[in-house]
């Protein structure tokens, strides 16, 4: 499967880090998946969607980025984006506070997280 990961809204160094990490483990897998469209998106071959975020969350936290959050794009299935916090309403994405889900809407997002509280 092949996974975007939009890297167009986050800062330079975030940028850096997220490559070298990828570029670290493309090296130990003897693979050469990794595609950079011009330092706006990453795109990685035979990969799966789960392993990507983990990898992206744990250079998050190896690297104290914890303003920022890594989301998948509800208008494109292939597509993971890592945003700030702080953006995300801005942009039209709304998350749920418990467990990371995003919304198109507010009220989605607000049905959603009331079905936290009955679980």
């Amino acid at each position: 499967m092949t996974i975007k990961i939009d890297i167009s809204y986050i800062s330079d160094e975030l940028k850096s880090a997220i490559q070298n990490a990828i570029k670290q483990k493309a090296a130990s897998e003897s693979q050469d998946n990794n595609h950079t469209d011009e330092y706006r998106k990453i795109v990685l071959y035979d990969n799966d969607r789960q392993k990507a975020k983990q990898l992206l969350e744990d250079v998050l936290k190896k690297n104290q980025f914890n303003d920022y959050i890594i989301v998948d794009n509800i208008n494109e299935e292939d597509e993971i984006a890592i945003l700030r916090k702080d953006d995300l309403e801005q942009l039209g994405i709304f998350v749920c506070s418990h467990c990371g889900t995003p919304f198109a809407s507010e009220d989605e997002r607000i049905i959603h997280q009331r079905m936290h509280y009955f679980v």
